[in-house]
């Protein structure tokens, strides 16, 4: 027998906020989600880190929870509790049994909506975030991806550290987190998504009198244009391996060619498949760590490549990459290599949508990125049109030398071949 449909229901409250349900009726479990589109790159620079401040803050207690009840609380219901910041959003999630609903959506209303943050819990918070950007400080890998970030996006807040500089976060004070919660939290950029065994009016009908009165009228901000500045950027430190980011605009989260680049960047080093996998580990066997990495923004995108090298391979691996770059540029795909990555992304797409969780991260960047719900089987279909011709065609708008970035950390001179495909 096969699994019941899903279900797919949206309302507005009178206040803007958002409900989008999916409602899975074989499942047993629920994953509610409070998104707000606020994140690092709606911050002035004197707010940067702000944003993923609040965030911890919000399970440091509330009128009716202290930190520990909290804590407690999501323990006790056996689910998973967490929340991130990335660049364009804020969320906070939990993950729970059906029967178990209404619990977990009280405490995590509570938790985003009502967050007291109090002076001394401020004081304590600040001290992990620090901790947290020290780890990050410690971690070559996450790092040169923080600093191609900060060099490429230069004059705009995308390249800035979602986590904020250590100088900063010193110097935040209670009223600097309540003053940005003000200017940022609005009912307007507020989606709750929800995906499991639920039904949609009897989650709206619980969650409605604790979100209607919500109300602020600051204006909205308005994002600030992107901008690039590609070129190498050298960070030297004295490491075993040199650490390199390299990375190009891409495409929206919203552009039709969306499909095709995902399919580019699984070609080119989305798993051990791959082009660059192949070639660099295990033929040349130059690295360890070698991958491509896609991300979609609402009004821009990045495609990167990261990897890991014995300063000695260092220009042999720029110089594969060159080539593999070329070659993706040079030639359409072979058919049966794009019928296997097809496949890769089918399967992946499939396999996420057996966990609640997944489909309610889906759910709500659909939300967020393009107002509505879109089946997976619109996804698949559209996975399903691409041409090798389109891969091609869309390789030779994102492999333009001139608008690449590189970033390496560790004992590196001036003097490396990229750049050259």
């Amino acid at each position: 027998m096969g699994k019941s449909p899903t279900v797919y229901r949206k309302s507005t409250l009178p206040n803007g906020i958002r409900l989008v349900t999916e409602e899975l009726p074989y499942s047993q479990a629920v994953s509610l989600g409070v998104w707000l589109e606020v994140g690092s790159r709606d911050e002035a620079v004197t707010e940067n880190g702000l944003s993923h401040f609040l965030e911890h803050m919000a399970f440091k207690g509330t009128g009716r929870r202290s930190a520990y009840d909290i804590a407690r609380e999501i323990d006790q219901l056996g689910g998973l509790g967490n929340a991130f910041t990335t660049r364009e959003t804020t969320c906070f999630h939990i993950k729970v049994l059906e029967g178990q609903l209404a619990q977990a959506a009280d405490l995590l209303i509570d938790l985003t909506m009502h967050p007291l943050c109090q002076p001394e819990d401020v004081e304590r918070e600040r001290m992990v975030i620090l901790e947290e950007i020290a780890a990050q400080d410690d971690n070559p890998e996450d790092l040169v991806q923080v600093h191609f970030a900060r060099e490429f996006w230069r004059d705009c807040p995308l390249g800035r550290s979602i986590l904020g500089e250590a100088e900063d976060i010193s110097r935040f004070s209670r009223e600097d987190l309540l003053a940005y919660r003000r200017a940022t939290y609005r009912p307007d950029n507020i989606v709750v998504a929800a995906a499991g065994k639920l039904q949609h009016q009897q989650l709206l009908d619980l969650l409605a009198p604790a979100l209607t009165d919500y109300q602020n009228g600051t204006p909205a901000r308005q994002r600030e244009p992107v901008t690039t500045h590609p070129g190498s950027y050298l960070f030297t430190r004295e490491l075993e391996q040199a650490h390199l980011c390299l990375g190009t605009r891409a495409l929206a989260a919203g552009d039709e060619r969306r499909f095709i680049a995902s399919l580019l960047h699984v070609i080119l080093g989305g798993n051990m498949s791959s082009r660059l996998f192949q070639v660099i580990r295990e033929e040349l066997g130059l690295a360890y760590t070698i991958y491509s990495y896609l991300s979609f923004f609402k009004d821009t995108g990045l495609l990167e490549i990261c990897a890991g090298v014995s300063p000695k391979n260092l220009s042999a691996l720029l110089e594969a990459v060159n080539g593999e770059l070329r070659r993706l540029k040079a030639a359409p795909v072979k058919e049966t290599e794009l019928a296997a990555a097809k496949e890769y992304v089918k399967s992946s797409i499939i396999l996420n949508a057996e966990d609640s969780e997944q489909r309610m991260l889906r759910m709500a960047k659909n939300e967020i990125n393009f107002g509505h719900y879109i089946p997976l089987t619109d996804i698949i279909a559209g996975v399903e049109k691409v041409t090798a011709e389109q891969v091609q065609e869309l390789a030779r708008d994102l492999c333009r030398p001139e608008n690449w970035g590189m970033a390496v950390l560790g004992p590196v001179n001036a003097d490396l071949p990229f750049g050259n495909f």
